[in-house]
């Protein structure tokens, strides 16, 4: 008993002195893929993150996303159709629908091949007879590979995949500053709240572009970040701002009660 005693010592000595490791801590609107492509003769698809920088005086500054769904027919350039959706499993979910009420007439295009990528890497990919044995099954093709399908390969990311690259939702850049959340956002009525313990507490880092995270209070507001690696320096891009629009003002006026 006293050498195995000895024994859980010396590992669990041997644990506490290990560097502390990095465990991702995906971001709130991140649905793990970014990017899906179906390809068929005479028809193109594609399903992708739209990022955007929210300014706003009154809110304040935040990186939000939207994805965009886009269908061009042969080799068009411009989309037969396009639509934008709050993220990316919305356009999962609602986005077969649209498919079928504006190009129903693609969807027996044949030889289709569906690619689902996160951050450039590409996730699954599968073959279907038809583009509408693709595109209105697409949630369901990659929740069942995600699961295990034995006709369709999944690769999910390693830790060191996950490493380099960018944590903003959708980008696939090389991470050039790293940081330490402060404190952990509960749910989505924006309750923040301490790790418990020093070991949970958890890391996010992204590429210069998207350095600057904000003021919005949110997890990822720059407040809430303690710079760990790297110089901590943004690169901006003016075309990523889009600055909020006031959509006016309501004025109620109650009635004078009689007396």
């Amino acid at each position: 008993m006293t050498n195995l005693i000895k024994k859980l010592g010396d590992v669990l000595g041997e644990a506490m002195r290990k560097p502390p490791s990095l465990p991702l801590h995906r971001h709130r609107d991140d649905d793990y893929c970014d990017r899906i492509e179906i390809a068929a003769n005479g028809v193109h698809l594609r399903a992708h993150i739209v990022p955007r920088y929210k300014t706003s005086g009154l809110s304040g500054d935040e990186w939000r996303i939207s994805a965009r769904l886009e269908i061009f027919e042969r080799s068009q350039t411009d989309p037969l159709f396009a639509r934008g959706f709050h993220r990316m499993s919305d356009l999962l979910k609602y986005g077969p629908h649209h498919i079928y009420a504006n190009a129903r007439h693609l969807l027996v295009c044949d030889h289709a091949s569906l690619i689902v990528q996160r951050k450039g890497v590409a996730l699954m990919q599968q073959w279907f007879p038809t583009f509408g044995d693709a595109a209105m099954g697409m949630a369901w093709h990659i929740i069942t590979a995600n699961e295990g399908s034995p006709d369709v390969e999944w690769h999910h990311l390693t830790t060191e995949e996950e490493l380099a690259r960018c944590q903003q939702v959708g980008c696939g850049e090389s991470p050039k500053n790293v940081y330490h959340l402060k404190k952990l956002q509960i749910g989505s009525r924006q309750l923040m709240v301490q790790p418990e313990y020093d070991f949970t507490g958890q890391f996010t880092w992204y590429c210069a572009r998207h350095t600057e995270r904000g003021d919005c209070s949110l997890e990822d507001c720059d407040s809430n970040l303690e710079l760990v690696e790297g110089n901590g320096v943004a690169v901006t891009h003016a075309s990523d701002e889009s600055p909020s629009a006031l959509g006016g003002i309501i004025e109620l006026k109650a009635k004078k009660r009689k007396t």
